[in-house]
């Protein structure tokens, strides 16, 4: 497999990733607050979100490094 197309690859998984925790976070913790949806409201949510953002986007960009390093 080249390393375009591995590269796609990862990009579509981490995204997917992404809006996996961002969905599941955001109805787990509605329903466990009682909230619904005001969770959307909350600072530290968005914090959190932000880091989960920034985890897929550090580990694609460190799968990418792997790859060229590896080539």
């Amino acid at each position: 497999m080249d390393k375009d197309k591995m590269l796609r690859l990862m990009r579509f998984w981490m995204f997917g990733t992404f809006l996996i925790i961002f969905v599941a976070a955001t109805l787990f913790a509605g329903a466990v607050i009682g909230t619904g949806l005001l969770i959307l409201r909350e600072p530290f949510y968005w914090l959190a979100m932000g880091i989960a953002a920034a985890a897929c986007v550090a580990t694609f960009f460190g799968y990418k490094w792997y790859l060229d390093r590896k080539a």
